[in-house]
């Protein structure tokens, strides 16, 4: 009876120590980047008219409800009729920290005369520092306030659910 009781306090202390391990909880990183295209590079298809790919590099600044900022950098590649279709992004934020995240976005752009507004999902390929190993997905919205052109300015409201 003492052994089974013994037994059974030894089980229970270990089943404590487990659960004294520190949580990977989930992260929602809500945030503002405000970017500007630095390169853009076009193809006319020729197919109909006003079919254009394209490949962007932007660049910019994220910022946080909580006064934070990160670096933040995207590369497209963009699938248009006369200013609209779909999009696919690689983006990286880069934080003070030196912690980064990586993720892909796929979304459509529809022209609304100069500017075009931006929607679409988010997936979360890794990261470095404390978002080593991260998954999750979210969405974002946003417009560019110009044609596209190198010296575009745009903004995205992001929201991505952050799994550690």
């Amino acid at each position: 009876m003492l052994r089974q009781a013994t037994i059974i306090l030894a089980a229970l202390a270990l089943a404590g120590l487990g659960a004294l391990r520190p949580a990977q909880a989930d992260e929602m990183i809500e945030t503002r980047i405000v970017m500007h295209a630095t390169s853009v590079q076009t193809q006319d298809v020729g197919d109909v008219d006003g079919h254009v790919l394209g490949l962007i590099r932007a660049s910019g600044i994220a910022s946080f409800q909580d006064g934070s900022t990160a670096t933040a950098f995207f590369v497209a590649q963009t699938d248009y009729v006369k200013g609209s279709g779909t999009n696919s992004t690689f983006s990286n934020l880069t934080f003070n920290d030196g912690s980064e995240l990586w993720y892909k976005a796929t979304g459509t752009a529809a022209a609304d005369g100069a500017r075009t507004i931006l929607r679409g999902t988010i997936a979360v390929l890794g990261g470095k520092g404390r978002f080593a190993g991260a998954k999750g997905e979210g969405g974002f919205n946003g417009a560019r306030l110009a044609p596209l052109a190198s010296g575009a300015d745009l903004f995205l409201d992001q929201m991505i659910n952050v799994k550690k």
